[in-house]
């Protein structure tokens, strides 16, 4: 069983702006999520954002080119900056968000936008992305809440033999698929079914699907000393 396959994209209706129904231009392979900077500041921006777009969006990465902080990769959101990459991180960032810039393409990448009112109140963007392009073995829906999957029978062991590893504890990613079967949220790995989940939140998914976006996800396989395997069906929330 590969771990991985290209798919091709497939020609989807036109989304609004930072809306996340879109490909994005960086890759989320990893799963890494990277907390934006400077939030605080802008606060105003950030309630602005939610009002407009909801909380799960499609962010731009921009470089800024004058100034006393020229080279700063700003975090925007339908044209709203809302914050930075952090500085200690933000070189490798800077190359990958110029690198696209030289062939056309804006530096994108999902984001989830958090907001408590009063100047207490909590506000974060967190970036679902890492510092590279992403490419077509990756899957569409963001790997953001995990759903356990309801192995059938003789799975887990083809599954534990794909790990190829005897290490005691194990988690490898594979790319998969999800289809609603009368009710139930089939999962396929390499167009095979594996099992079957129950995610208590599909509205996004359904809209994904809606839109004409494959159901594409990261399925997350975990063993561990003296359990049962785990395996799980990253999708986002509603």
């Amino acid at each position: 069983m590969r771990l991985f396959r290209a798919r091709r994209r497939l020609v989807a209706v036109r989304a609004p702006p930072a809306s996340w129904l879109a490909w994005p231009t960086l890759s989320s392979a990893n799963g890494t999520q990277i907390k934006t900077a400077g939030v605080h500041y802008r606060r105003d921006a950030l309630a602005k954002a939610i009002a407009q777009f909801g909380d799960l969006v499609m962010a731009e990465l921009k470089v800024e080119q004058g100034g006393q902080y020229a080279g700063a990769v700003r975090v925007n959101v339908g044209g709203l900056e809302l914050g930075s990459i952090p500085h200690g991180v933000a070189e490798d960032w800077r190359l990958v968000v110029e690198q696209l810039d030289q062939i056309g393409q804006p530096a994108t990448c999902r984001a989830v936008l958090e907001y408590e009112p009063g100047e207490a109140g909590c506000v974060d963007v967190w970036l679902y992305g890492n510092a590279e392009a992403s490419d077509d073995t990756e899957p569409f829906l963001p790997a953001i809440r995990q759903h356990e999957v309801s192995l059938d029978h003789g799975q887990a062991d083809a599954l534990g033999a794909a790990l190829h590893s005897k290490a005691k504890t194990k988690t490898q990613i594979m790319v998969g698929e999800v289809r609603e079967d009368d009710g139930t949220w089939i999962v396929t790995l390499e167009g095979e079914r594996i099992g079957a989940c129950e995610p208590d939140e599909v509205s996004r998914v359904v809209t994904a699907r809606t839109a004409g976006f494959p159901l594409t996800c990261r399925i997350r396989v975990r063993r561990s000393p003296d359990r049962p395997l785990y395996v799980a069906a990253e999708l986002p929330p509603d």
